[in-house]
């Protein structure tokens, strides 16, 4: 046989294989959907979340570009619900930094109603020198919160870190790291065969009574195994940095109602604490008292059961070790006692005063000249907490040279307060627009602050500012750029000199930018008749969005009432 001869019996060979192979498989396939029926739906729990599917990535948090101002945001500037705090650690204060997921972060209750600001609340009313940072976001597992803790609490250099464990979390480290690869997973969701051969199913804790009725299912003990794990590894980390970690272990509603069955999950967490030595609490004993009422749902916290784990926490002795004596200023507290405690030696106590001020409300406006002064204070903590003071107390028109003076201010923190409070002053605030350009043209360096949104909310005031927020609208940060669009749209017909440059963002590559832009050439109206090919190109957007709002820009240049 030739050499060409044998090539071709080679390659005969091999497609006869290949398609010999095909045929087999094709059967196989063909047996597997037989015996399949219908592909199976997944008995998969909603609350157990696929961490690419609702967050695309392994880590988030929520997108925030805020110095920390208005405090009436949810989200401060690590995209996290709960108040700035400085990263300014003041000594004789004990910081405790609590990992958590929706439960933590008080998914459905107000922020304030959330368990880690009802026990700073009942720390602060006791006077106790402690703070309490809540860092928390849903679907959170114990893999997130340990890498929130890397990239997010290590900064603050807290003295101890409360893990605080909810049971879904051991299902869906389960569930999400033991995923197979793309091109498998892609490969599953089509063949029946690799359904079968993959049986994803049988690897997946579909729900968290799963830990109760099948305690010794191979899925279930490896998922106890990957979140000892973590916990190992966050322990590890805490302590690297000098802190200690303690574990808070909440109950899901069902094991407070009637015919609950016995709590093993807890009683296998609380077993491995005591083997390793950490301390841990167990919740399900103080919201069984209270029953289905602790509730909003299957796990989170209604407000009374919010503060029923607060006040079970500080009852267990779980915080500390620390001086819990009541020695800082509290808001039972005299006014004339507490602004002369703002010039105590002390930085602890000079922040309590200004909390305690701030419990205070109105009736310490007699402390406001020393809350302003408090500004300037050499602690960054102190600054926040003068700031948040006067937010609370309240300032007026008359306060407007100090607050001028603050948009000077080296802390961007203060910066962005008295921005915020001068934007809400409207005609009195015309004086300080002057300072507010100044302070925006300082914060475009920055990237976030204050500023151009008190330029927005002065309106028509700020006219002056236009030039200013032109040159803004060329910031390489995409959040800049669409809130100064939307300035420019607050000041209406009076940014009628910027609709060159608003014309030009309308083709940026932000749908945000891009929407903001539209709805400022709408409001500054018929002097924005330049942009009206401009804007009917974007009425083709593949924005629904830009589509919309270039549409009732349309509609108010032509003098139109906005289609409905």
């Amino acid at each position: 046989m030739t050499p060409r001869s044998r090539a071709v019996s080679s390659l005969l060979n091999v497609a006869l294989g290949f398609g010999v192979t095909l045929l087999v498989a094709a059967a196989f396939e063909g047996g597997a959907r037989w015996l399949e029926g219908e592909p199976p739906a997944s008995k998969r729990a909603d609350y157990l979340w696929d961490w690419e599917e609702r967050w695309d990535g392994e880590f988030y948090t929520v997108g925030s570009n805020s110095a920390g101002w208005p405090r009436s945001q949810e989200w401060n500037a690590d995209g996290l619900r709960d108040r700035a705090h400085s990263h300014d650690a003041v000594e004789g204060t004990w910081r405790v930094a609590i990992l958590g997921d929706s439960v933590t972060l008080g998914a459905g209750i107000k922020a304030s109603e959330a368990y880690p600001q009802v026990l700073q609340a009942r720390l602060d009313a006791a006077g106790q020198a402690v703070e309490v940072l809540n860092v928390a976001l849903w679907g959170w597992s114990t893999r997130q919160e340990r890498l929130a803790y890397e990239r997010i609490v290590r900064a603050y250099r807290p003295n101890q870190v409360i893990l605080a464990v909810c049971l879904n979390d051991i299902a869906e480290l389960q569930n999400n790291l033991t995923r197979p690869a793309p091109w498998l997973a892609a490969l599953h969701a089509r063949s029946a065969l690799v359904r079968r051969l993959v049986n994803a199913q049988g690897r997946e804790i579909a729900s968290v009574e799963e830990l109760f009725t099948a305690p010794d299912a191979p899925r279930v003990r490896q998922g106890y195994e990957r979140f000892f794990e973590e916990l190992r590894t966050l322990r590890a980390e805490v302590e690297k940095d000098g802190a200690s970690l303690a574990v808070l272990v909440f109950p899901f509603r069902f094991q407070v109602e009637a015919k609950s069955p016995e709590p093993l999950a807890q009683r296998r967490i609380d077993a491995f604490c005591a083997a390793e030595r950490l301390r841990c609490h167990d919740l399900l004993p103080a919201l069984a008292a209270a029953g289905k009422s602790a509730f909003v749902d299957y796990d989170h916290l209604s407000p009374s059961g919010a503060g029923i784990a607060a006040d079970a926490i500080l009852a267990s002795g779980l915080i500390g070790p620390h001086p819990f004596e009541a020695t800082l200023p509290k808001a039972t507290d005299a006014v004339e006692s507490l602004v002369a405690s703002l010039g105590d030696p002390g930085a602890a106590r000079r922040a309590a005063a200004a909390r305690a001020l701030m419990g205070k409300g109105s009736a310490a406006r007699p402390a406001l000249s020393a809350l302003f002064t408090a500004l300037g204070d050499e602690r960054e903590a102190v600054r926040w907490a003068a700031a948040q003071a006067l937010d609370a107390i309240g300032v007026s028109a008359a306060d407007e040279p100090m607050l001028e003076a603050a948009l000077v201010n080296d802390d961007a923190y203060v910066r962005a307060f008295a921005a915020y409070a001068l934007g809400g002053s409207g005609e009195a605030a015309r004086s300080a627009v002057p300072a507010l350009i100044e302070a925006y043209e300082k914060e475009e360096a920055e990237g976030r602050g204050t500023a151009v949104g008190a330029l927005g909310q002065l309106g028509p005031i700020a006219k002056e500012a236009v030039p200013a927020l032109i040159a803004g609208l060329r910031n390489p940060r995409n959040h800049r750029r669409w809130a100064t669009a939307r300035a420019l749209g607050r000041i209406g017909p009076e940014a009628r000199g910027a609709v060159p440059a608003l014309i030009a963002v309308l083709a940026d590559a932000n749908n945000h930018v891009r929407v903001h832009a539209a709805q400022a050439l709408g409001r500054i109206g018929v002097d924005a008749a330049a942009a009206v090919p401009a804007l009917t190109a974007a009425t083709r957007d593949p924005d629904d969005g830009v589509r919309r709002e270039a549409a009732t820009a349309l509609a108010r240049i032509r003098g139109l009432p906005p289609a409905s």
